[in-house]
Parts: C-alpha cells; structure tokens; sequence
C-alpha cells in the first residue's frame, strides 16, 4: 500500500500543478507555440522552456546514423573527455546522491519501492515547490542539473547492455516453439500496447481540440538551408557525430590495455587486481561498442538497435578474456553481474546498471522544463497511464493463456513475461510478487525496450499518431526506458515519455500489490493453475 501512497503522491503533484500554474511568455502551451508562425520566435519559445541547455543535443545518439540536420559551427579539437564535461559530471553526482539516500531511506523505513523512480518523483517535486516559494528557484535547480540529464541521456542505452550480454545464463523456458512464442509475446505486446495507449490518448486529445498534425515547425529550418545550399552548388554539411574520433579511440585503446592488464595478472594469480581490471576492461568495451555502433550507418541502426551491436561486441569481449585466462564465456559471464558495489568484487554489469539509477531521476529534469505542457494535460496524462499498466498487464496475461505459452509447466513463463513494459527495477518487483523469474522479466523487458526504441517511431507513423504528447506517452508507456531514450529528440514528446515510463511503472506495481487484482491477474494468466 506504500506505493499505492507514492502514485497518489505523484498525482497529487501533478493536479496541484494543472490547478495552479498559468501560462506566461516564460511558459507557453503547446497550442501558443504551433500558433507561432515566425520560425525563430518558435525556437527562441522552445528555448526559453528548456533553459540555457536542452537535451536536444543527444539527438543523434539514440539510434545513431546521420539525422540530416546541418553541423553546428565547427568545435574546438575534441579529446576523450568532451563527453564528461565537467557541470555534466557534477550532475550526475548530485542524482546519484538522490538515488543513494532515497535507497537508504526506504530501507530503514521498510518501503518496498524503486529508488530511482522515488527519486525522479521527489526531484520533480521539490523544483515545482521551490518554483512557487520563491519564483527562480526551481529553473536554478533545472538549469544546474541539465548538463548531467544531457549527459546521461546521451549514454542512456549502453546502460541496459548487461540485460542482454546476460542473456546466455537466463534459464530456459521450454522448448524452441515455446520460446519463438514467448518472443511473439514481447513483439505483438509492444504492438498492443502502442496501439491502446496511442489510439486512446489521441482521441482524448481531439476531443479536447488538439490537432494531429506533424511538427514541422522546429525541422523546417535545416531543409530550408538544405535547400539553399543546394542552388548555391554546395553539398549540404554532414550531420555531427554523436561522439568524437578521439572518444572511441581512448575507448578502444583503455579496453584493449585493461583487457590484457586483467588476462596477465590472472595468470599471475593476482587475484586483489585482477577482477578490477576486467570490470574495467568490459566497461570500457560495452562503452566503445556502443559509441562504435551508433555512427554505424542509419540504414543499418534503423534495423538493429546500437544496444544489441553493443551487446554482441561486449560478449566478445568476454570470450577473449576466458580465451587469455583458460576458461570458458559462461564462467566469466558470470562474474559481469554479481550483485555487489565492492569495487574489489563488482562486475562491470553492476556498475552500468547502477548508472540506471541517476538516469531515472535526470527525466525529472525534463519533465519540470516542459512541467505546463504536463499540467494543462493531466487527464491526459493519467488515461494513457492507466491504459498502459492495467492493458499492459491483463492484456498480456490474457495472451498468453490464449496461445497456451509453455503449456501446462509454462506457469513461470507466463508470470515472467506479464511486466513486460515495466521498466526494470520495478519489473523485477513485479515478478517476485505473483511468482516470475527476474532473470526472464529482465530479458523480455530489455527486448521490449530494443522494439520500442528502433521501430517505435515507425509503428506510431504507420498509426498516423504525430501529436508529440500522444507519441510520449506512448513511448513511455510501451517501451519503458529505452522507449523514453528514443523520443529525446523529439521536446515536446520526451518529458511526457518519461513521466509515462514513471507512473506506468508505479501503477503497474500498485495493482499487482493489492491481493485482489493480483489474484484476478495470475488466474487470467494461468487458468489458476498456478501455485
């Protein structure tokens, strides 16, 4: 029932924004701005919300490939450190902090609920009310945490890897045809669950006037200089990479050095030194395999997401550790995650999804940018998330008892795959409450986030959904974090993507703790076979 508290909380916020904040010059609606026809007075609007720094500097990390926008004015040379900017690091130190208190705090209090997300809600709130104590307040808060929620954001992917480069030790659930349709589940689920959100919300959204037409407002200007470049007999400038040369390069050459560092003091029984240097060694390749895999051709990202290129370079990367100590890839995978902070003992899985923590509580950050966009759209807001968790979860239970997924020993299966659109941490929550298997919740999630983030975009084009709250809240609400990753080129959009990813994940962990819906919900889903 303490989560069922925290939900309230969060809605609570919300409503006491939408009853108390008033559109300014500082703050424009959605419709203010699409009424703008002077093409810079948009963008100067759209600057003016999200403060000196935007998170529309990461557009081109997220899939990789050339986005087709001109290069801004040529930088300084860049070196291995221009993606750790110093006000980034400092950032995401002070997240970090958030999510390490709160993880305290609701350990002593005996609150069963995800510090992360506890952190992003708390984060929200604390810059809306020291917004309305003293006017300034929260934007110094925001203005002082963009940098890190850029910088996060920026590496945002790489650091669901360990869901998949684990993969290998998840434990069977069945045979091939069981596990073919497990994988329909996570594919048709995700269709599913971007249909009922979007179609639901974008109706909600005509009924109250918005239109569905595409933004072209903040694109129009590089097809114009495109254009212009064009009749002047010039190529148009090449979109920028999303990394530097020299980034991948010091990458490359620290995972190769360390690599071999770890292989040498292996075999020198070095054992105090040694599973630091192999933390840091697949670390550093899971990091240098992500920034090589999203300057990977668009036509190649378009298909397959920089997250499993990643993934697939990072278990390489094991191989050739067990090949250098004389061992085997499912011995050393096994030491990538084992559940410890103890830098003499944690795997390079454990820090990347540590790093998961302060991610979730930058989106707070974009969320208070755009913070009357969410209030003049609570209902909104709170239809897409309910259609999200309670569709999510019944609908997907309903699925797999009708398709009879793992037959009558499938009853872990089904469980498992239920919170598939959860985001991980309280996924994990979920499956331990009516019976799952955290290691088969955490795949079917990761998958489900790789489906979201490469073809999510197009799904919603192929339904015709071009209203950017509708497009968020779809996102978020199907593809968890990933899917909230995807839309950060997309301003309007990705705060309504995150705060989707928040309460769907909250709700979702409500119902499924109240006996009643939690009994309706293994029963749909087994045929009350279950235990």
């Amino acid at each position: 029932m303490r989560s069922l508290s925290l939900l309230l909380l969060t809605l609570a916020v919300l409503a006491s924004v939408s009853a108390n904040l008033h559109p300014t010059k500082q703050s424009l609606s959605l419709a203010d701005l699409r009424r703008t026809h002077n093409q810079q007075q948009f963008t100067r609007a759209l600057q003016q919300q999200d403060g000196s720094s935007s998170l529309k500097d990461v557009t081109s990390v997220i899939r990789g490939g050339a986005r087709g926008k001109p290069a801004p004015p040529p930088p300084q040379k860049a070196n291995v450190l221009d993606s750790l900017p110093v006000k980034g690091i400092a950032g995401v130190v002070v997240m970090a902090l958030i999510e390490t208190f709160l993880k305290k705090f609701f350990a002593v209090t005996k609150i069963n609920f995800p510090s992360q997300l506890g952190g992003c809600i708390v984060l929200f709130a604390v810059a809306v009310i020291a917004q309305k104590i003293h006017p300034g307040w929260g934007d110094a808060i925001q203005a002082y945490l963009e940098p890190g929620a850029a910088l996060l954001a920026k590496w945002l992917p790489a650091f669901f890897v360990p869901g998949l480069a684990m993969l290998p030790l998840a434990p069977s659930i069945g045979n091939g045809a069981d596990i073919a349709m497990a994988f329909g589940v996570v594919v048709l689920g995700l269709v599913y669950s971007m249909s009922t959100i979007g179609f639901t919300v974008l109706a909600l959204r005509k009924a109250q006037g918005a239109s569905n037409a595409e933004p072209t407002a903040v694109t129009a200007a590089p097809a114009k200089n495109k254009n212009k470049a064009k009749k002047n007999g010039k190529a148009p400038a090449p979109a920028p990479k999303p990394f530097s040369d020299d980034t991948l390069k010091g990458l490359t050459i620290g995972c190769a050095a360390t690599l071999l560092a770890c292989v040498v003091a292996t075999r020198l029984n070095m054992g105090t030194i040694a599973t630091p240097l192999q933390t840091t060694a697949l670390i550093l390749s899971t990091l240098a395999g992500f920034v090589w895999a999203v300057q990977l051709p668009a036509g190649f990202t378009k298909v397959v997401h920089p997250l499993v290129t990643s993934s697939a370079i990072t278990l390489v990367a094991v191989q050739l550790i067990a090949m250098g100590v004389g061992s085997n890839l499912i011995e050393v995978l096994k030491s990538y995650k084992v559940g410890s902070l103890n830098p003499l003992e944690m795997g390079a899985g454990d820090v990347l999804l540590w790093l998961l923590g302060p991610s979730v509580v930058s989106f707070a950050v974009s969320m208070y940018s755009r913070k009357q966009l969410v209030a003049d759209n609570f209902l909104v807001i709170l239809t897409g998330v309910m259609v999200a968790s309670v569709g999510g979860l019944f609908g997907t239970a309903a699925f797999v008892r009708a398709i009879n997924l793992g037959g009558s020993d499938g009853t872990l299966a089904r469980l498992s795959l239920l919170p598939r659109n959860v985001t991980t941490a309280l996924a994990i929550v979920i499956a331990s409450i009516i019976g799952g298997d955290f290691s088969v919740t955490a795949v079917a999630v990761v998958f489900t986030g790789v489906f979201a983030a490469t073809y999510g975009k197009t799904v919603l084009k192929a339904f015709g959904i071009n209203d950017p709250i509708t497009r968020g809240l779809t996102m978020g609400g199907a593809g968890q974090g990933l899917g909230v990753s995807a839309t950060a080129d997309e301003p309007d959009a990705f705060p309504f993507a995150a705060i989707a990813m928040v309460l769907t994940a909250v709700s979702s962990t409500t119902l499924v703790s109240i006996p009643l819906t939690r009994d309706l919900l293994i029963n749909l889903a087994t045929g009350g076979t279950s235990a």
